[in-house]
């Protein structure tokens, strides 16, 4: 058994890094997204000039054909700031090919309630948003092998309700054969 200890150690760690990449609860899918701020007394992950940020993730360059494909968004305040909002959606995210052709919008085919809404948020407060993009395109077919540009857009208006999704971040990806 002595033999075996420092493997069931390194299996344990293993484990642990694993569960926390998941999400800590053993590869169950992301939370879904949510309006509330998560304060930090260190400020947001990433800096960004301006009032309001936005940043996006896609967890690497390198996506396999098939394989899901996770995205991340968190809009940060480095200030207190109200974002006003003319519907229930708060993000959106545009797929396109290397010619600037649209392949996938997260949004397409959703509904949102109309509604004005507010969400608060003190200095150093941040929403995330988790999605999950199949590969496939609009169309409902997978895109092809390729590269890929990925924009996260905040929905968010100014206080009267116009100057609407302006903040924007963008990354690259490229999905190979399996």
């Amino acid at each position: 058994m002595k033999r075996y200890l420092p493997w069931l150690m390194v299996g344990g760690v293993l484990m642990a890094i694993l569960m926390a990449a998941c999400g800590g609860d053993g590869g169950e899918p992301s939370p879904p997204a949510t309006a509330e701020a998560t304060p930090t007394p260190a400020g947001p992950p990433f800096s960004f000039e301006g009032p309001v940020g936005i940043d996006l993730t896609t967890y690497g360059v390198f996506h396999k054909q098939g394989e899901q494909v996770q995205f991340t968004i968190l809009v940060a305040a480095s200030e207190p700031i109200t974002l006003y909002y003319r519907t229930t959606q708060r993000y959106d995210i545009v797929v396109t090919d290397s010619e600037d052709k649209e392949v996938w919008r997260w949004s397409k085919d959703k509904s949102f309630s109309q509604v004005l809404e507010q969400v608060s948020l003190g200095a150093n407060e941040w929403l995330t948003f988790d999605e999950l993009w199949d590969q496939r395109g609009n169309d409902g077919q997978p895109v092809p092998l390729g590269n890929y540009r990925v924009t996260a857009i905040s929905t968010h208006c100014d206080a009267s309700y116009e100057n609407c999704d302006k903040l924007s971040a963008s990354g690259t990806l490229q999905i190979r054969a399996s």
